[in-house]
């Protein structure tokens, strides 16, 4: 099975033509459990007022300073989780102090936290039965071989260790959470919430940040429960996080992609609606073959990827997007997974990747800016012979009467106390192909304007009216998206 063998942390968020995008969503804000901690005061990473875009693996610690943060500045990031050797005391002092700079959020990563925090539920073990994923095999480079041993007391030795962090760190205006784990096993659950209730009890405003798996990721060995879905019930119900982040890697090596990742996205929106609390995903910014760790290869993506993967995750009501990975890893010798060259290169040198994320970044903080304050309403596939899993197919509604032309996904949006409006953010369905789809809308839509990111305003659209009803087609480019906003009568 996919993801058998590997982890996420061993493996590497009105009245119109014209229509102001400051003016339309000024003074809109998100459910304030997702913003606000234990004591009250808001998470910093959540309260900015920017759309969320990170990176991990950042620079390693003989590259970490001002310059290089600021090229990551450069590219459309707003913030940045340790690793690739940032995971000490000796190292995390000089990248926070250029995020710092830079004006980056900052989460940190302390290899020695994570080590109490994985002894505490396993007595110190390290099974060999346990999964390696892209995102896992770059984590566990921070903490396994330490020489820590097991605490007496696990719950106060992590205690005392966060108390250190935030003694050391606390005062760092870059700061912004803490790492506590990547992909954990159930049995993690209790340590991650007492953990996380800790950092909250802090009042010090920084997220508690835990990575969850990827659907494709086996019950047994990495979930320890009987299915993904319950994996979720449980880790929200003990856990209780601010923010549900998950890693789904689905551009497969020959040009397909993962059968799951609609199915993943559907139960990762369920999830956070449920509890109100924004979604996080990494997407897949590296190629990487993991087949002796039990992954498919995956392909480099080109821009048309990296763009699809962002406008998937969009019309499925994400709140934050991460980049795995930035800074190519080291291929050690004997580690299950061989990876490609991400956004720079071992030897510090931009790729091609670096110029299609700075791209796609300036996109994604138009569009992202517009969707970050309104709630998901709903997500269906249109045109598809067959639906892939997890995945809802079109049906006509009050806001939408068809759709025809080539597969594409809506995804549609609701501003809090305007039942009058709707967003509709309509993505091509292929990252690789260009699309053409034509809609109709019902005759109780009165109006209708596009979203232009260049210039981040709506401007009014006169589609013809046929039956009483507004048709209008669009060409959409491989991977590409158009968001339009409905005005009913």
């Amino acid at each position: 099975m996919d993801g058998r063998r590997v982890s996420r942390a061993r493996f590497l968020r009105l009245a119109g033509a014209g229509i102001a995008f400051s003016g339309l969503f000024a003074g809109l804000l998100g459910p304030r459990r997702a913003a606000y901690g234990v004591a009250g005061r808001p998470y910093r990473m959540l309260a900015r007022g920017e759309y969320p875009i990170g990176l991990w693996w950042p620079p390693p610690p003989g590259q970490t300073g001002v310059e290089r943060y600021r090229e990551i500045s450069e590219a459309g990031f707003n913030f940045v989780i340790g690793g690739n050797g940032v995971t000490n005391d000796g190292s995390n002092p000089a990248a926070l102090g250029a995020a710092g700079a830079c004006g980056l959020s900052f989460i940190l990563t302390d290899g020695r936290l994570q080590r109490l925090i994985h002894d505490a539920a396993s007595g110190g073990r390290t099974s060999g039965g346990e999964l390696e994923s892209p995102l896992r095999v770059l984590s566990d480079r921070g903490w396994l071989g330490s020489a820590d041993r097991a605490a007496a007391n696990p719950g106060e030795a992590i205690r005392l260790r966060l108390q250190t962090l935030l003694k050391e760190y606390g005062a760092s205006r870059a700061l912004a959470g803490i790492n506590l784990f990547d992909e954990p096993h159930r049995r993690l659950f209790g340590v991650l919430d007492r953990a996380g209730d800790i950092l909250r009890g802090a009042d010090a405003g920084l997220l508690p940040y835990v990575n969850v798996w990827p659907s494709y990721a086996s019950p047994h060995y990495a979930l320890g429960t009987g299915s993904y879905e319950r994996y979720l019930e449980l880790y929200m119900s003990v856990v209780r996080p601010p923010v549900l982040s998950f890693d789904h890697y689905p551009l497969l090596s020959g040009g397909g992609i993962t059968g799951d990742y609609f199915y993943n996205w559907a139960l990762i929106r369920r999830f956070s609606l449920r509890a109100g609390i924004p979604s996080w995903v990494f997407i897949q910014s590296v190629g990487f073959d993991g087949r002796r760790a039990g992954l498919a290869p995956r392909r480099t993506p080109d821009r048309a990827g990296l763009l699809w993967q962002v406008n998937v995750a969009l019309a499925y009501g994400a709140k934050g997007i991460q980049y795995f990975t930035y800074w190519t890893p080291e291929n050690t010798p004997g580690s299950p997974i061989r990876f490609g060259s991400a956004l720079i290169s071992r030897s510090g040198r931009r790729t091609p990747l670096y110029g299609h994320a700075r791209s796609v970044n300036r996109y994604l903080r138009a569009v992202g800016g517009v969707l970050l304050p309104l709630v998901s309403e709903s997500v269906v596939h249109a045109g598809e012979r067959r639906l892939p899993r997890g995945a809802s197919g079109f049906r006509r509604d009050l806001w939408v009467y068809s759709v025809s032309g080539s597969p594409v996904i809506l995804g549609r949006f609701r501003r809090p106390g305007r039942q009058d409006l709707r967003y509709l953010l309509v993505v091509n369905r292929s990252p690789a192909r260009a699309a053409r789809a034509v809609l109709d809308l019902p005759s109780r839509v009165a109006r209708l304007y596009g979203f232009e990111p260049g210039r981040r305003r709506f401007v009014g659209l006169r589609p013809p009216r046929k039956r009483g009803r507004l048709r209008f087609g669009m060409r959409l480019a491989p991977g590409a998206a158009r968001l339009f906003l409905l005005r009913a009568r």
